[in-house]
């Protein structure tokens, strides 16, 4: 998607912001054409010479040495970042099934495409903001990654990307992303910010972005405003359970985990669960992420079949599936980093493999008796091995901490009282990798 937003303007060979109108000193003059550089926002990162000229000259009888030049004011990067807007009303949106609310400095373009409908937002800033409501669920990592390959490395380069913010909207989880990004230009480096957010949306998800340095607090209100209001007709059944929790690399949010138990059109139940992860490589990318499964249980809550997709980069790690044989016999096929898998596998127990609806009922059963509790049991997590199950311990001490251990990982915190995770750090060093439980709505 091409993104045609004004750059910064050129007056007399100096690089002006054409939207920063808030600085302490007269605006600059407006002179015709823009340097438009990538196509993206550009404002100057060089120290800038004020646009106003000299002090004039003392009289002639009282000769006086020549004024010193007028001192240049240097382009303030961080004011810039920190610009927002004022309080914007409200504004109704409708499309053929579908009404919301965002905020804005006038009324939304709405255009109706194949897959998706486009909504232009004024903030009454330089440029829009762009949404998207989708009719069909999305890879919520790969979105983003797609969004912000929208920075072509051979016209920019991205000085630093980082979310800021996951939280939950109409029981899904947001994911808000900002990329800071230098063009070159006549005037020296530029600049621009490319903000992101993701509303993961089993049946609508919404995406939205704005281009142009500043109004990050200002686009994070507009954006959950459009995520809270929206209201379809043809949105998906609730879930008779679902639950969220956020992941964080020391404070800084870095994934969600949000899970619904279901029943199908025939009656039965499932658990689908979908993941992102956002880490941080370095200041300037991330690895992402996706994860998804949906497993088929049987009425006494084990695992009957199941399929379980992992992707990165735009490339499937793995896509697994799982399902019962005889005597307690699983069979699995699928494809490990381009390679086929198949094969079966009987669990040490002699017995059908807990779901995660199982495994938190007998959790849940621990947790109301006192002192400590020891269970271990087989899960199946093909992130860790396809090719068999994985022995998993859940422990809770005198002290009532719960330690969960599996391979070579440990998590310690606390269960919720329906024995799912409430709180959790991850033991794998400096800095702290912490999960806790945004959202819950409904019983196992």
């Amino acid at each position: 998607m091409a993104l045609a937003i004004q750059g910064a303007r050129l007056d007399g060979g100096q690089l002006c912001s054409p939207n920063m109108t808030s600085w302490p000193r007269r605006a600059c003059g407006r002179a015709p054409g823009y340097a438009r550089g990538a196509g993206l926002v550009a404002l100057s990162l060089a120290l800038l010479a004020g646009c106003g000229g000299t002090s004039g000259a003392a009289p002639a009888e009282s000769p006086a040495p020549a004024p010193a030049p007028a001192a240049k004011e240097p382009f303030d990067i961080e004011e810039a970042l920190a610009r927002e807007t004022g309080e914007l009303p409200a504004r109704e949106l409708r499309a053929a099934d579908w009404s919301a609310r965002a905020f804005g400095a006038g009324e939304a373009k709405i255009e109706p495409k194949e897959k998706l409908v486009a909504i232009s937002i004024p903030l009454g800033t330089d440029t829009h903001v762009e949404c998207f409501v989708y009719n069909t669920m999305l890879d919520s990592g790969e979105v983003i990654r797609n969004f912000i390959e929208l920075l072509d490395p051979a016209k920019v380069e991205v000085a630093r990307v980082v979310p800021w913010e996951v939280s939950v909207h109409r029981e899904s989880p947001a994911v808000f992303v900002q990329a800071l990004y230098l063009v070159p230009t006549a005037g020296g480096k530029a600049a621009g910010l490319l903000k992101i957010a993701l509303h993961a949306d089993r049946a609508r998800p919404i995406a939205c972005l704005h281009d142009e340095v500043g109004y990050v607090r200002t686009f994070e209100r507009l954006a959950k405003a459009l995520f809270d209001s929206f209201e379809s007709k043809s949105a998906a059944p609730k879930p008779e359970y679902t639950d969220t929790v956020i992941l964080r690399l020391d404070k800084l949010p870095v994934g969600f985990e949000t899970s619904d138990l279901l029943k199908d059109e025939g009656g039965q139940r499932r658990w689908f669960s979908r993941s992102a992860t956002f880490v941080p490589r370095d200041p300037k990318s991330l690895h992402i992420e996706d994860e998804a499964s949906n497993v088929l249980i049987d009425p006494q809550g084990q695992i009957k079949e199941g399929v379980w997709i992992e992707t990165s980069g735009g490339k499937a790690n793995h896509r697994i599936e799982l399902s019962q044989k005889k005597n307690f016999e699983y069979e699995y096929s699928g494809e490990v980093e381009g390679k086929k898998v198949q094969g079966t596998f009987t669990p040490a127990a002699k017995a059908w493999l807990a779901s995660p609806v199982a495994t938190a009922s007998a959790l849940a059963r621990l947790l109301k008796k006192k002192g400590s509790f020891d269970l271990k049991q087989q899960e199946y997590m093909p992130s860790v091995d396809p090719t068999k199950p994985v022995d998993v311990q859940y422990l809770r001490d005198a002290s009532g901490a719960v330690t969960v251990s599996l391979k070579t990982m440990r998590l310690v915190g606390s269960l919720a009282p329906d024995g799912r995770p409430e709180a959790f750090e991850i033991s794998a060093g400096p800095p702290k990798l912490t999960i806790q439980r945004a959202y819950v709505r409904g019983k196992l």
